[in-house]
């Protein structure tokens, strides 16, 4: 069975690990070179044979309300549901590193370069390698033909934390009077993140040595081209709340269909 695979990302790698597990050889295009994994990020579940450490306790917080975050994030009025509202109290947690790093010394060297461009140019990647099924990692837009709309709110977000916490600390700040929004640290790496109306400059300044990235967070599009690709990851699906490793529950299920095991689609 032949399984095209668009991006290298944790989640494009994840999918990757998930198709070669049950037998089939994953055909990967992607820019071939390995993501940075900025800031504070873990994995909510281990992804088999590469998450070789122990799990770790993380202790999600929240101060102030979760209205009051989710305006600092959203704007006042938003209905988007946030993390706090899921994830405050103490749960297990992986190393995303530690596997993004085994995925990519087993897969890595395997990606074919390949350029995404607006339009159609997947559909005539899908056309040239005719694979079984395509899963798509890559920013939802990429896959658009048409001019569909794509929701999302951008954030600054540092490799430092705003204020001292305890490592393996989410802390989510809903109180007026603070800027930022949230701060991290997991396994000694550090992160906040403020509103994009909030620049760090504008309220003491971005620490020396550190640095500060525009991001882009999808909440919802109205784009369905392509249909036959299963789109996967946070911004393969360009949705809010999806976490890394769902990729592996998604793409066995894409597989038990494919090999005729069971009727149900895929969820993702």
């Amino acid at each position: 069975m032949k399984i095209l695979i668009l991006g290298c990302g944790p989640a494009g790698l994840i999918a990757a690990h998930a198709v070669a597990s049950r037998g089939h050889v994953p055909h990967i295009y992607s820019k071939p070179r390995k993501s940075f994994m900025n800031g504070a990020q873990y994995l909510h579940a281990p992804i088999p044979d590469a998450s070789k450490s122990e799990p770790f306790l993380i202790s999600y917080e929240m101060s102030g309300s979760i209205d009051g975050y989710r305006d600092k994030v959203y704007g006042a009025g938003s209905a988007v549901q946030v993390s706090p509202e899921t994830l405050v109290g103490r749960h297990l947690a992986w190393d995303i590193r530690e596997a993004y790093d085994w995925l990519w010394d087993r897969y890595g060297h395997t990606v074919t370069g390949f350029e995404a461009g607006i339009g159609d140019s997947i559909a005539r990647l899908v056309h040239f390698v005719e694979p079984d099924a395509t899963i798509s990692t890559i920013p939802a837009k990429l896959l658009c033909t048409q001019e569909h709309w794509f929701g999302s709110t951008k954030v600054w977000s540092s490799d430092y934390s705003e204020v001292e916490l305890s490592d393996n600390t989410v802390l989510c700040q809903g109180e007026p009077g603070f800027p930022w929004y949230r701060a991290s640290k997991i396994q000694g790496h550090e992160n906040t993140e403020w509103p994009l109306s909030q620049h760090p400059d504008r309220n003491g300044g971005v620490r020396k040595g550190h640095g500060l990235w525009l991001v882009e967070k999808p909440t919802t599009t109205t784009c369905r081209c392509l249909p036959d690709v299963v789109r996967m990851g946070r911004y393969g699906q360009w949705k809010k709340g999806v976490l890394s490793h769902e990729a592996w529950d998604d793409t066995m299920k894409l597989i038990d269909r494919l090999e005729g095991k069971t009727d149900a689609p895929t969820d993702a």
